[in-house]
């Protein structure tokens, strides 16, 4: 919802600074429940947008480049077992999306690719949470990590130039506590991924399995996120923000 303000805003050219989404964001908390404001979404939200005001190059991810693509907020990407008989899944929904496509939210909120994309990828935000563990039809085989890289791996199948990544951002403690990085792991995001195939009557394509082999795989921390940033007032905002997130979302060190 905010976030469409803004970009409302800066479509008829009033730009907003990062530091005043922020403030605009404080200042809601007065009349609505803090945990709205304070949580995973905004916080990717205003890392990514500040990011690429300063065309960061953070973990290989280029944000100068991502600066002049697109990017969505909870948008659906295709799955390839949208239309399998036998244990079929829904569409993806991105925290945070990039790149070469567009979305009508009008319509069903689909991602839909820029002809010869560049570049596509997806920026999973978690607080406290774990990276889910799998679907309803798929359970324990196939985690959160997996599925977004083989649904950016399947909507770029003919697209073999396009770079893809995918990035997991979460606190530190979060990182830790459900052992994330092991869970990101390629080797365990391709036979995830090849089991998932198994477990329908879908073909893993090589042109699929190319995509998904190369798709970049990031971990960081907010920690390590906010101490990139080149800005000092919107470095120290953003560090205020985020230890209003830990508090009202209850994460401690593990």
């Amino acid at each position: 919802m905010y976030s469409g303000y803004f970009k409302q805003l800066e479509i008829q050219n009033i730009m907003i600074t990062t530091a005043e989404k922020i403030q605009a964001l404080n200042s809601l908390t007065e009349e609505i429940n803090p945990t709205i404001i304070y949580n995973e979404g905004w916080m990717i939200r205003l890392l990514v947008i500040e990011s690429m005001i300063e065309k960061l190059k953070i973990k290989d991810i280029n944000f100068g480049l991502l600066a002049s693509k697109k990017w969505s907020s909870e948008a659906l990407i295709a799955s390839p077992f949208i239309d399998t008989k036998e244990n079929r899944e829904g569409y993806t929904h991105a925290d945070l999306i990039m790149g070469d496509f567009s979305v009508n939210y009008e319509a069903r909120g689909e991602v839909i690719l820029d002809e010869n994309p560049e570049v596509l990828g997806i920026i999973e935000a978690k607080m406290g949470s774990n990276l889910s563990q799998g679907t309803s039809n798929a359970k324990d085989i196939y985690n959160q990590a997996s599925r977004n890289v083989c649904c950016l791996s399947y909507v770029t199948k003919n697209n073999p130039i396009c770079e893809l990544f995918f990035v997991v951002s979460a606190p530190n403690a979060t990182i830790k506590k459900h052992e994330i990085e092991r869970q990101v792991k390629r080797e365990n995001i391709l036979e995830q991924i090849e089991n998932r195939f198994k477990h329908s009557k879908e073909t893993y394509k090589p042109e699929i399995k190319k995509q998904v082999e190369k798709c970049k795989l990031v971990i960081i921390s907010y920690e390590e996120w906010i101490a990139e940033l080149q800005n000092i007032e919107v470095q120290k905002m953003l560090g205020s923000f985020y230890n209003e997130c830990l508090k009202y979302n209850k994460i401690k060190d593990y």
